[in-house]
């Protein structure tokens, strides 16, 4: 859809404090779990104070890991089937997917939103990233990669050109949401949530974008072919 919708506008002044779905913020999302993966196993606990506790890290295999065979974390508020682990971290720029809990269902535990993290498409020196190229842009514009959302640029919002990995949706609590002055338009995020029950198995799509799709793979061959 990119230059046939706008997708990019200014959200209200009040974007800080109320979020809500098609928002673009900064927010941690972890990188991918290893094989194996650092466990954090507990060495040596002074119940009297647990701020005096040692540690160390150890290579694991989550595949064959039985969390109970480990000393228990309780002093940490983890049951004996919880364990830890030590995964990277990077902050990147998500767009907030699901809508907000109402104020009156008071849900237990923490509150926050699904994102969907973007990636850029190029490197710092302009040219497509090492496992990117022309065609899987073209691809992805064109919706023929499920689980890729296109993110076109936009300079006057400071947005590069980007995916919207839907493989990498993430639950996100509100306190580490830190909201961008921009948000998608209604039809933008409306075609991202479609994008998205398509990649989970929900093929309901709007007629005029199944419409796209056919022009636009039928565009691609021709391109590509020739």
């Amino acid at each position: 859809m990119n230059g046939v919708i706008e997708y990019y506008e200014t959200p209200p002044h009040n974007y800080r404090e109320v979020l809500y779905a098609g928002l673009i913020c900064r927010v941690p999302i972890r990188f991918v779990l290893g094989d194996p993966q650092s466990r954090i196993l507990l060495d040596y606990c002074d119940v009297q104070n647990p701020g005096n506790c040692n540690y160390r890290l150890e290579n694991t295999d989550l595949s064959d890991f039985d969390p109970s065979k480990d000393k228990p974390l309780r002093h940490l508020g983890l049951d004996a089937d919880s364990f830890l682990l030590s995964n990277g971290y990077k902050f990147r720029y998500s767009i907030i997917l699901s809508d907000p809990l109402t104020n009156e269902y008071k849900a237990p535990g923490d509150q926050g939103f699904l994102v969907v993290p973007l990636y850029s498409i190029h490197d710092p020196a302009g040219n497509f990233k090492s496992y990117i190229d022309r065609e899987m842009v073209m691809r992805a514009q064109a919706y023929q990669i499920n689980n890729i959302f296109y993110m076109p640029e936009s300079p006057p919002f400071n947005i590069r050109e980007s995916f919207a990995r839907l493989d990498r949706i993430e639950f996100v609590k509100f306190e580490h949401i830190s909201p961008k002055p921009v948000r998608l338009t209604p039809k933008a995020i409306d075609l991202l949530r479609q994008w998205a029950w398509f990649y989970q198995g929900c093929p309901l799509l709007d007629n005029s974008l199944i419409e796209y799709m056919e022009k636009a793979k039928a565009e691609i061959e021709l391109r590509l072919g020739a």
